[in-house]
């Protein structure tokens, strides 16, 4: 392609390449009636390497790979444009054995390949290790790719495209008792047991076994271990794949362990390059090249080939960049502005005129030996940091309030009694002045949040202040200790989450809904570990963002249940949430009503229909539905050429080749693409390349403007009221995260009771 011709392209890209093919070929597919997962197990084992199959209902659809092979089942011929789910499964299994007959090292995941690179400059390793040091056979650092074979249906039918990506893989193929005979400790890391996976010609598995707690012998004595036991041998062990580990041991072989930070950070940069927009784009370019010379067979009588990776917008899709909303200062709505500080400074919050108390009374707890310096915090928190751009407008000027009563409670030393002691004598000292406190701000330390429930002084003290009603906001030592520029930053987010927490109203979204009523109901999860093993507890957070009076509310009755709870307690959410609109706003029984669910997983058919029995039983029998599922874990990835990056400092640029926030590219009917950070919402240079979000409608869905429902949720990422900047998830989630998080983690507290939030404090963003 000349140079002419490249800049009248788009200069999006999508990380996807359309497998092009005879849509008219025919398949000879045997159809084998389905007997059960087990059965289905066995058939898949026998039929691995020849086979691939796909169940439909009660029926498995066999299609053979090569022209030798037998098919099972009743076979009947199907157009190969018609079994698209079979042509994915063919090209998945084409892929893994032309990479294994390369002699390349393969793995197989739930739905992705991962082919590591041979290449001597994918040895990422060499790089990192000083001259002369070559490592051992077994330990590595290289780039690998990994694939994924899906299909996205336009207009014009069903495409096939294959994702790629570009990521650095930890090799640790030696045994650990090799690594101890040649000097390394391995006191308090985690090790692997070999596994048999199910294909002999890929990378056999590996399962974590437990953390060392000491070597006997032969053996590895196990601290915390799986149901294999508190020891395994140290012939048949491997250290567990990870950058840390893999630090640890080559400073370790080098004789210098006191190098491992040092050669952490070198992994980690290597590592992170590979990750980086141009590095990232240019290996895609690299192996999309190899493909596109590739000769593809499929099946008997089924070839294709690999197009170039696809342009935006692709030939079934369309995009555009979505407008930051205007934000509201008023309740009239002529007070406007799309940057949230400048709207504050300029106008004040939204609710300056209702918020009430004006005068607060601020509780500060911290360490004995930091009382000076918090003082002084608290101080440029009120008052703004003097001289820094951006930092002189402080808390009580932004939001409109007066001088706050503030005094400061110490803990003799960080743990959790002399906190909770601190916390006692701010709740007696206010109560002798019969009045009460508004807002605890309490100061804490990076590491705390490493502890658990009745060792972790943040949260006996939250639990307690929470549990008397008042707000509370940590602030980071290490946030104290932050120069002048940046604390002011931190400053004004912490300012406006104080301000949340407090029941106040920064600002709204403008309304242009066609609907008299349209509820966003969101669901996030947070997912509690005690341990490695097991599954853990995993908590549901529901949050309800409503428009009644022509702007979008956070409705403030949050909870948060057990995982297995969550469809109950998400239609318990609805019904208060429509009872308490039709209360506050008199619907009339004709009044148009749409429900929009943002939900953290996919909506199951049952729990669309459960809804659905709802709103008959509420006597809204012509409600709108919209389930729109948002991913921020998925294969695709957006790269603008025209993106040069923005700056990051020391002459550094960050976000090079990011496409911009707000790009949304519709992939189908049902499925799109939202960006929600571009080069200037990365924090530093080594972030990496954006990600974007995956919204993906159910089909159960009565309401299926894609387009509509994706410029929503941009508008909710634009309404937290955490943080002044965007948000890189919409608050319908975020807040519900938030939720389950906090609450997942107050509950071992002793005491604790999420009782404690019901009332007052409860009604605001106290999660913030």
């Amino acid at each position: 392609m000349c140079a002419a011709d490249r800049k009248r392209l788009s200069p999006l890209l999508l990380n996807a390449v359309p497998f092009e093919f005879d849509r008219r070929s025919l398949l000879h597919v045997g159809k084998v009636p389905y007997a059960g997962e087990e059965a289905l197990g066995k058939l898949r084992q026998e039929l691995r390497t020849t086979h691939v199959m796909r169940r439909a209902g009660q029926v498995v659809e066999v299609v053979a790979t090569g022209p030798r092979s037998e098919t099972p089942g009743e076979v009947s011929h199907m157009e190969a444009g018609d079994a698209t789910r079979l042509v994915t499964g063919l090209l998945t299994e084409w892929l893994t054995a032309h990479f294994v007959g390369l002699g390349r090292q393969v793995q197989r995941r739930r739905r992705s390949i991962v082919v590591v690179s041979g290449k001597p400059e994918d040895d990422l390793l060499a790089v990192v290790l000083p001259r002369g040091f070559p490592a051992p056979a077994g330990i590595g650092l290289r780039t690998a790719f990994e694939l994924v074979v899906r299909t996205v249906r336009g207009q014009g039918g069903t495409q096939v495209l294959l994702l790629l990506d570009a990521t650095a893989m930890v090799f640790m193929d030696v045994p650990v008792q090799d690594l101890v005979a040649g000097g390394v400790p391995v006191e308090g890391l985690w090790v692997c047991r070999p596994s048999v996976g199910d294909d002999c010609r890929l990378i056999q598995p590996r399962r974590l076994a437990g953390r060392v707690a000491g070597v006997k012998g032969e053996e590895l004595l196990l601290r915390e271990h799986d149901e294999g036991g508190s020891s395994i041998s140290a012939r048949d062990s491997t250290l567990e794949p990870r950058l840390e580990v893999l630090a640890t041991v080559l400073a370790a072989l080098q004789r210098r362990p006191s190098s491992a930070q040092d050669l952490l950070g070198r992994l980690r940069g290597a590592a992170e390059k590979v990750g980086m927009g141009r590095e990232r784009l240019t290996r895609l370019d690299a192996i999309t090249g190899y493909l596109r010379r590739q000769k593809v067979e499929l099946a008997d009588g089924l070839h294709g080939h690999f197009a170039e990776l696809a342009r935006v917008p692709l030939r079934f899709s369309k995009n555009e960049v979505v407008r930051k909303p205007p934000l509201v200062f008023d309740s009239s709505g002529r007070r406007t502005d799309s940057w949230n500080q400048r709207g504050l400074d300029e106008h004040g919050p939204y609710d300056r005129y209702q918020f009430n108390p004006k005068r607060l009374n601020i509780a500060v707890v911290c360490r004995a030996d930091l009382q000076g310096r918090m003082e002084q915090f608290v101080e440029q928190l009120l008052n703004g940091v003097r001289g820094v751009r951006g930092g002189d407008v402080g808390f009580l000027r932004r939001f409109a309030l007066e001088r706050p009563y503030v005094q400061v409670f110490t803990a003799p030393n960080a743990t959790a009694a002399s906190y909770r002691a601190a916390a006692v004598a701010a709740i007696e000292h206010i109560t002798d002045k019969g009045q009460t406190w508004q807002l605890a701000l309490v100061q804490i330390e990076k590491a705390m949040e490493d502890l658990e429930g009745d060792v972790n002084p943040y949260l006996v003290t939250k639990a307690f202040f929470l549990g008397k009603g008042i707000a509370v906001q940590h602030v980071h030592f290490e946030t104290v200790n932050q120069q002048q520029e940046q604390r002011a930053w931190s400053l004004n987010n912490m300012g406006l989450a104080c301000y949340a927490k407090l029941g106040g109203v920064p600002w709204l979204l403008p309304s242009d809904q066609t609907v008299s009523h349209e509820l966003v109901i969101g669901l996030g999860s947070y997912h509690e570990r005690g341990s490695r093993f097991g599954a853990g507890d995993r908590y549901v957070g529901v949050t309800t963002v409503f428009s009644g009076d022509g702007r979008y509310l956070v409705e403030s009755r949050t909870r948060a249940v057990p995982y297995r709870e969550y469809s109950t307690a998400m239609l318990e959410a609805v019904r208060a949430a429509v009872g308490h609109v039709r209360q506050d706003f008199a619907w009339a029984p004709s009044d148009p009503v749409r429900l929009v669910f943002h939900v953290f997983k996919p909506l199951k058919n049952a729990e669309a229909e459960a809804v659905e029995a709802l709103m008959e039983e509420l006597a809204l029998p012509h409600a709108e539905f919209a389930f729109l599922h948002i991913a921020d874990s998925h294969s695709f990835l957006v790269f603008d050429e025209s993106e040069q990056g923005a700056a990051a400092g020391g002459g550094r640029k960050k976000g090079a080749l990011a496409p911009p926030r707000g790009l949304l590219v519709q992939l189908s009917g049902h499925e799109a693409l939202l960006c929600l950070k571009g080069a200037r919402e990365l924090k530093q240079a080594g972030d990496g390349h954006p990600s974007p979000l995956l919204l993906d409608l159910h089909k159960g869905s009565t309401f299926n403007d894609i387009t509509y429902l994706s410029r929503q949720v941009f508008a909710f990422s634009c309404n937290s009221w955490r943080s002044f900047q965007p948000s890189p998830m919409p608050i319908t989630i975020q807040y519900s995260q938030l939720v389950a998080e906090n609450l997942g983690k107050l509950r071992n507290v002793t005491g604790w009771s999420d009782d404690s939030i019901v009332g007052r404090v409860g009604r605001t963003r106290w999660f913030l």
